[in-house]
């Protein structure tokens, strides 16, 4: 055979001879398997789910992997930096979505701890209102009582509390944590208890920097539920809210059980490298609309929602006395529906 033929034949077996384009593949081969196989293994028993909720210790082989690139960029080796990277960010990644970051959470926060109480701080709303939320490092319970009046309690290093404003009629209500000087100075841990009331309607936004919440809503009337975690673990019970005009949840690493309302809503949850357990009542009319990421994973079938494309739907959605219609999306994230062990 010649050296033309040859050629032809390599050609029509899709070999090109581009070494350069195959290592790169082989960087995304080496993180989706891993991404994806931690999870699986986990879920199989094959896995500790302690210690893979570890895995993101390892972020110092990122560092190597780059010195190693950058030592070997001119030799034919220089493609292991990238790999080393790769199955790092596939371990890691693969844990977040195996068991969420609470570990990361933990880890992000200083050495002090929630010894002192902190004087609690107590106030009225109209008939509507709006509270915001937001704890750096920490853990967070929002339960409701009945009435119109808020209450915040809990502990700190020093018992001095957080930071409370609100508007001239106080019905716009700000509770936050100190500055700890730096996007990543988190500070020490505290714990808060939010007691909201359930006669006003209210708009509650909770913003939560590595830490973990708790938050049940029960018979609660809101104009909207806003959460985003940045390095967190929570659980939200909407189950029993008497009305909710909104859902808008952004998980960026960590882990979120959430049980949907019996009434009718809408909404988005965004999952960037976590891991979302979504609950629903007997009763209730889905519409879960999936995102295109290839590193996304979503568990909707077996549980009665038929596919049409990228949406999954209870049979006779349109009908249904409560329809809840949600955006899920995810990014290296996955979603499961009515998991085994519940979302609490």
């Amino acid at each position: 055979m010649g050296r033309r033929d040859g050629r032809c034949v390599r050609e029509r077996l899709g070999y090109r001879g581009d070494v350069h384009v195959r290592r790169g593949l082989l960087g995304w081969g080496v993180f989706l398997i891993l991404a994806g196989a931690i999870p699986l293994g986990v879920r199989a028993g094959y896995l500790d789910a302690d210690q893979v909720g570890r895995l993101w210790s390892l972020w110092p082989l990122i560092l190597i992997g780059i010195g190693v690139g950058l030592i070997l960029r001119r030799t034919r080796l220089a493609f292991l930096g990238g790999l080393i990277v790769a199955a790092t960010l596939g371990l890691m990644v693969g844990g977040l979505l195996s068991v969420g970051s609470t570990g990361f959470a933990v880890g992000t926060c200083g050495g002090g701890g929630a010894t002192q109480p902190f004087e609690t701080r107590t106030g009225t709303f109209g008939a509507t209102g709006s509270i915001d939320v937001q704890l750096d490092c920490g853990t967070l319970t929002v339960a409701t009582a009945a009435g119109d009046g808020w209450q915040v309690e809990g502990r700190d290093d020093k018992g001095v509390g957080p930071t409370i404003t609100s508007d001239s009629d106080a019905s716009d209500i700000s509770i936050r944590s100190h500055d700890q000087g730096g996007p990543f100075a988190f500070g020490d841990h505290v714990t808060w208890q939010v007691t909201l009331p359930q006669t006003p309607r209210l708009a509650l936004d909770v913003q939560l920097n590595a830490g973990s919440a708790m938050i049940g809503l029960a018979s609660a009337t809101l104009d909207g539920f806003d959460l985003q975690m940045n390095a967190g673990s929570s659980t939200v019970d909407l189950g029993s809210v008497a009305a909710l005009g909104s859902i808008d949840v952004e998980l960026n690493a960590g882990s979120l059980g959430l049980s949907l309302p019996r009434v009718s809503t809408h909404g988005t949850i965004q999952a960037n490298a976590g891991a979302v357990k979504l609950c629903a009542a007997e009763g209730t009319a889905l519409r879960l609309h999936t995102g295109e990421s290839i590193l996304a994973s979503y568990d909707y079938a077996g549980h009665g929602l038929v596919q049409d494309g990228s949406t999954w739907s209870t049979p006779g959605y349109d009908t249904a006395d409560i329809q809840i219609e949600l955006d899920t999306r995810a990014n290296a994230g996955s979603f499961v529906l009515d998991p085994d062990d519940g979302c609490g």
